[in-house]
């Protein structure tokens, strides 16, 4: 494991000084003039003027830059059916268009080329600026330094119609052209505050192809970011992709997305799809950091397919091998069980085992969401519009309730089998893991199979071995994080009928384990412990309960219902 560690420690710190400086761009004033030229035509929904207004002007923009624009008209369009774990998203069914993709050539005309694509339209009542101004004066720009700087190898440059409806533009666009395609790029909601971001990186997306998008983002000086969490998704579920690269990923073409994630410290854009989706919402740095990784990126074609990646999540523009991360998921399993089979302890009876734990646990659980329903309100889940808050007021109700059932527990027989304690707290994340693993999400697996074989290992920390239950609080971190919830509801992913209670104790179950085996360890308090443990106890669930009283969600029950998250903009601007 140490040699592994050694490595992942070597690649975090090559990556960190591989970034380079930043690299030739777009021209930004420019880019930020047909934001606002494009927002003057107002929200521009597909086959109405506005949509034909704005594909003249990318029109008249390109042919000022000296490109050849051609018109492909789109016409009938038949849309598959959307399926995800036999729910049905989206039935199969015809559009019909009057709107035109536009579409222009770079390079040479032999040999597979790269597309580059933003649709025109946007949603009705919105501006459109982030979604998807931005990305069509990005692709204007870069087509006028491709005009400046032919590519030695094939670029393709694209304006979709009626994205909004079904990616209807590019659909057509990947029937007609899909042979020529060798990578396919999709720029949508462009220009907000977060970071560059990869989504919709399929399963034909290999290492070589990562290398390929981290290279250039490094030779462009910008940190490129791939969710762990996006990639399994859309390794999953590619029917389900909402972005123009969709189409081609579902014909077997290599193809992802490129966004920034979210706005205002969220991973989410609260004004997407809003009239909130104004010009303030555009950061000229965002366009330049996207102008320098695609001009970094195109002179060079992409590489054969190869075996799958994995992008490591926060050292920046650094790839590993699939196969490595699975190697080294595999080592924790392997280390988690060994040490666990190794361990060895006395068979001492007449006390309280694991199995009044499990009694402990549940009576904690159902305390405490009690305490959370009855300060909710009329509320579904006050708890999204201010996570940190409430996980630390919850938590805190957690540990005191959990901590006084157990002390009362103890006064009626003493506690015995630390070891159980510790089986317990390395079996479920080990469980998890290996079936995360198993149904094939190397990328989230370690985030339980590391605490597992941590906690494993904790007996023979000496004085450190209170890093075992740390560790295993790392997936409590990790999914529950702000913006990870926050962007899991917006996307569906998070049912908020599910208690956050629920969420906390059901990841967080292997941490109250561990530290059942630390005190365990630990031995009984003396009397001064004696009265401060039961003391702390109550501090913490009158402290956790009076945050929660005073927890007021940024809107009321009747709004989130209707607008979700969105509800916490004003009225007036959604």
């Amino acid at each position: 494991m140490s040699r592994a560690l050694w490595l992942l420690g070597m690649l975090a710190a090559c990556s960190a000084c591989s970034v380079g400086a930043p690299g030739p761009s777009i021209d930004v004033d420019r880019a930020m003039g047909h934001v606002g030229s494009l927002m003057l035509l107002g929200p521009r929904p597909g086959d109405t003027d506005a949509s034909r207004r704005a594909a003249a002007y990318i029109e008249r923009e390109l042919q000022a830059a000296g490109a050849s624009v051609e018109r492909q008209p789109v016409g009938a369009v038949d849309l598959p059916a959307i399926e995800v774990l036999g729910q049905t998203y989206r039935s199969a069914h015809r559009v019909v268009t009057s709107d035109e993709n536009l579409v222009v050539r770079f390079g040479p005309r032999q040999g597979a080329a790269v597309l580059v694509m933003a649709h025109y339209d946007t949603v009705r009542d919105s501006p459109g600026a982030v979604d998807n101004a931005a990305a069509d004066a990005v692709v204007i720009e870069l087509a006028r330094a491709l005009v400046a700087t032919p590519p030695t190898t094939p670029v393709i440059l694209a304006f979709t119609a009626n994205e909004e409806i079904g990616l209807v533009g590019a659909e057509a666009l990947a029937a007609k052209l899909g042979p020529e395609i060798s990578f396919a790029i999709a720029l949508d909601l462009i220009g907000g505050s977060g970071e560059l971001t990869i989504n919709g990186a399929s399963r034909w997306i290999g290492t070589p192809e990562m290398r390929w998008i981290a290279d250039a983002a490094d030779r462009a000086g910008v940190i490129l970011r791939a969710p762990l969490a996006h990639r399994v998704v859309s390794r999953w579920w590619p029917q389900a992709e909402r972005s123009d690269h969709g189409p081609f990923t579902r014909r077997g073409i290599r193809a992802l997305h490129l966004y920034h994630r979210g706005q205002d410290g969220d991973w989410i854009d609260l004004a997407y799809h809003t009239s909130a989706d104004g010009l303030g919402r555009v950061h000229r740095a965002s366009l330049d950091e996207l102008g320098r990784v695609l001009l970094a990126l195109l002179p060079t074609a992409p590489p054969a397919h190869g075996t799958e990646g994995f992008w490591l999540p926060v050292v920046a523009n650094a790839v590993i091998p699939r196969w490595l991360l699975i190697a080294i998921e595999l080592l924790f399993a392997a280390i988690a069980i060994g040490s666990l089979v190794s361990q060895r302890t006395s068979r001492a009876r007449g006390g309280l085992g694991a199995l009044v734990g499990v009694g402990c646990f549940a009576v904690t659980a159902a305390i405490t969401v009690a305490c959370e329903r009855l300060t909710a309100a009329d509320h579904a889940a006050p708890w999204l519009h201010a996570p940190v808050r409430h996980e630390i007021a919850l938590g805190l109700v957690v540990a005191g309730t959990f901590g006084l059932v157990t002390l009362l527990a103890r006064r009626i027989r003493p506690w015995i089998g630390a070891l159980r304690y510790l089986v317990i707290a390395t079996v479920i994340p080990l469980v998890i893991g290996s079936v995360v693993l198993a149904i094939g999400a190397a990328e989230l697996a370690w985030i339980w199979l590391l605490p597992a074989a941590v906690m494993a290992l904790a007996p023979r920390l000496g004085p450190a071995r209170v890093l075992g239950p740390l560790a295993l609080l790392l997936p409590v971190v990790l999914v529950l994080a702000p913006n990870q919830v926050r962007e899991a509801a917006w996307n569906g992913f998070l049912p908020t009928s599910v208690p956050l209670t629920a969420w906390m104790l059901g990841l967080g179950a292997p941490a109250l384990a561990g530290v059942a085996w630390w005190f365990r360890r630990r031995g009984a308090p003396g009397p001064l412990g004696a009265f401060v443990l039961p003391m702390g106890c109550l501090l913490a669930i009158t402290a956790g309960v009076l945050v929660l009283s005073h927890a007021h969600p940024g809107c009321s029950g009747t709004d989130f219902n209707q607008f979700q998250l969105a509800c916490e903009r004003s009225p007036g601007v959604r």
